[in-house]
């Protein structure tokens, strides 16, 4: 009797999914972006089998002329629970297996680079592919409703499953050809680190999926949605945002006691405390980023947000109703700056400020998300670092990066006002601006009062394109030996015209590492990381065809020109281009120590440097009288060891001071 009531619950469930996701069979195409640019079209369909489903998809895009092509088979009992799941990476002249899963009753059999490995499933799990192709997730929200839409289900393969959240989120209505169009919106968490959503019509289909789990932003449109476009991007903006500030509200300040002398770490009990009372953290080492030696015990004082004073105890008073914090044998550095952020992903806020850093430079974004995001942290709705933001622009053509390019002066001076208008601070070129193009963007920049970073264009060589007006460059684009004549003669030059390099080192030595060698080897915090950012984002980096001697001489070639470059007096700035969200900071700066930088400048180009280059040395970047509140308090001295840097143990912004440990554990991070 037990078990014909179990069938009648299961044939119920298989009979009202049709009315929860749409129909069985579903088939479409959808529009793929790529940070806002269309480069290709992901083509499924889900369709009844004898005794089951079966999914097909057919994956494909165009990365800055690199074809990323990428076919799956999945077939599914008639509850969707997978049976066995094939995908395949495609060149023009090759197939090759990139996983092939079997399930067989609770276990797994799975083929991954060559790996063949056994996993124990749970009653409710679900194979996935990492987030391509997306209508797997079409797959999984099925299965997931079938099995009675649990709190939490297993996808595999994982660590060796990892477990996702999936949430019916509610509705949101779109206008196609003076239609309205009600979706259905899911969110994904855990299939890769961060969230990702789905939104799906009236008859089942995926109509929008966007993820960051790539890095940077994917987002796919059915086919019939793509004159909405502008319209879902805004509705997917206002979901994220909404989202970040319920992370952001477990970022609790800690309250410090009213009497001097007494210290409270008990977290505020509900809304974030605010910066007007006056804090003293008192008896730590001062490096105040100026380059003046360290301060033993010394004193730094806050109000408002603001730094009141900064420097010995002996000689900075504290007032009786001060609310001092005792940080003694500790040491407090002005927060970090990353120089080259993709703030696509909304778990990268919280991890920030978790890191120390307090302040950064978007080098290339989706308008909307990251003008509502900078508008969401500066309205303090949202617990994060300061954003500043380089408006991307390229070439035109099919290999162009980003949603907005520019093939003459004009097209180039109308986006630099778009720009403009909406608060940039700088503007980023791309590799395939012409000479024509590049001059006009500069001009009308500096008539803005906009300063111009990014790519060294192809068509322009180094000193061609600061004589057009380019103020700083992204990467590292002076090639050849550091010794040599003309390499010399390139640095005197940039130096000449104060020309800032943000060199993005850590992210050259984790692209370019020897996969002979973990990254654990030189970024030691691989057991603090989310699980599937492990599997999915440092297990696809670095080199399969160099070894880790040729890797070792690469790095130090590069590190030769940095510290060429340093030496000649050029501006060095810490920028990390992704990596590991805040670690990748720290390891920049090491990677400055290991180019010859002592450890006080490896601070400072992280500090006050950056903040220099962004006209901002007014406000922020060094610890004195007037400045933002946004410092450090570190456990050990970096002078002594620049990894010390690793060992923050609070973070203040804008006067409010956090732990550290809790900021991580909101991130989702293990401190």
């Amino acid at each position: 009797m037990r078990r014909r009531g179990a069938w009648i619950v299961f044939a119920f469930m298989l009979s009202s999914l049709p009315c929860a996701l749409g129909a069985q069979n579903a088939s479409d195409s959808l529009r793929i972006y790529y940070v806002g640019r269309p480069v290709g079209w992901e083509h499924y369909a889900i369709k009844s089998t004898p005794g089951g489903m079966q999914l097909n998809a057919d994956w494909s895009y165009v990365d800055r002329g690199r074809r990323i092509h990428t076919e799956a088979e999945m077939k599914m009992a008639a509850d969707y629970a997978p049976i066995s799941l094939q995908v395949n990476r495609l060149t023009d002249s090759s197939r090759t297996p990139a996983l092939e899963v079997t399930v067989s009753g609770r276990k797994a059999t799975i083929v991954r680079n060559a790996v063949t490995a056994s996993v124990d499933l749970p009653a409710v799990a679900f194979a996935v592919s990492q987030y391509t192709p997306v209508s797997q997730h079409l797959a999984l929200l099925r299965y997931w409703k079938a099995h009675g839409s649990p709190s939490t289900l297993a996808v595999f393969p994982g660590d060796p499953v990892n477990p996702v959240k999936i949430r019916s989120q509610g509705t949101d209505n779109v206008t196609v050809n003076g239609h309205r169009i009600v979706l259905t919106r899911y969110s994904i968490d855990g299939v890769v680190w961060g969230i990702e959503y789905a939104w799906l019509d009236s008859d089942g289909r995926l109509a929008m999926f966007t993820s960051a789990a790539g890095g940077l932003s994917t987002k796919t449109v059915g086919a019939e949605l793509v004159p909405a476009y502008d319209e879902l991007m805004q509705i997917a903006t206002r979901v994220a945002v909404r989202d970040l500030e319920a992370i952001s509200s477990a970022s609790t300040p800690l309250r410090i006691a009213t009497r001097a002398g007494i210290q409270d770490l008990g977290k505020s009990s509900t809304s974030k405390s605010g910066t007007s009372a006056k804090i003293a953290l008192t008896g730590a080492t001062l490096i105040d980023g100026t380059g003046r030696a360290a301060i033993p015990n010394a004193t730094v004082i806050v109000e408002n947000g603001l730094i009141v004073s900064a420097g010995p105890s002996a000689t900075t008073p504290v007032e009786f109703d001060t609310r001092t914090f005792d940080v003694r044998g500790k040491t407090i550095v002005p927060g970090l700056w990353d120089m080259h952020a993709h703030l696509h992903q909304i778990e990268w806020i919280p991890v920030y400020i978790a890191a120390g850093v307090t302040s950064v430079r978007d080098m290339g974004n989706e308008l909307p998300f990251i003008v509502a995001l900078r508008n969401a942290i500066d309205s303090g709705r949202v617990t994060g670092p300061h954003v500043r933001l380089a408006g991307l622009v390229d070439g035109d053509g099919p290999n162009a990066f980003g949603a907005l390019s520019a093939s003459t002066p004009d097209e180039g001076r109308a986006i630099v006002r778009k720009y403009h208008d909406l608060g940039f601070e700088q503007m980023k070129l791309y590799d395939l601006l012409t000479p024509g193009v590049v001059a006009a963007i500069c001009d009308e920049a500096h008539k803005l009062g906009m300063s111009v970073t990014g790519h060294l264009p192809r068509a322009l060589s180094i000193t061609a394109a600061i004589d057009s007006g380019m103020d700083q460059f992204a990467h590292l684009p002076v090639r050849g030996e550091a010794s040599s004549d003309a390499t010399k003669a390139t640095i005197a030059f940039l130096k000449a015209h104060g020309t800032v390099i943000d060199p993005t080192e850590s992210w050259n030595e984790i692209g370019g590492h020897s996969r002979q060698e973990s990254v654990q080897a030189f970024q030691p915090v691989l057991q603090h990381l989310p699980p599937p950012f492990v599997q999915f984002r440092v297990a696809n980096w670095g080199s399969a065809t160099i070894d880790p001697a040729t890797a070792h001489t690469r790095l130090q070639g590069s590190l030769a020109t940095i510290r060429a470059l340093h030496e000649a007096g050029v501006p060095i700035v810490a920028g990390t281009d992704e990596g590991v969200p805040g670690f990748s900071v720290y390891r920049e700066m090491e990677l400055y120590v290991m180019a010859g930088f002592t450890p006080m400048d490896a601070i400072r180009a992280a500090t006050s440097v950056s903040a220099t280059s962004m006209h901002l040395e007014r406000d922020v970047g060094t610890i004195e009288a007037g400045k933002i509140a946004d410092l450090l308090v570190l456990d050990k001295n970096p002078l002594d060891d620049i990894s010390n840097i690793r060992t923050s143990r609070f973070v203040m912004k804008d006067g409010r001071l956090y732990e550290n440990s809790a900021l991580w554990k909101v991130a989702g991070f293990t401190p």
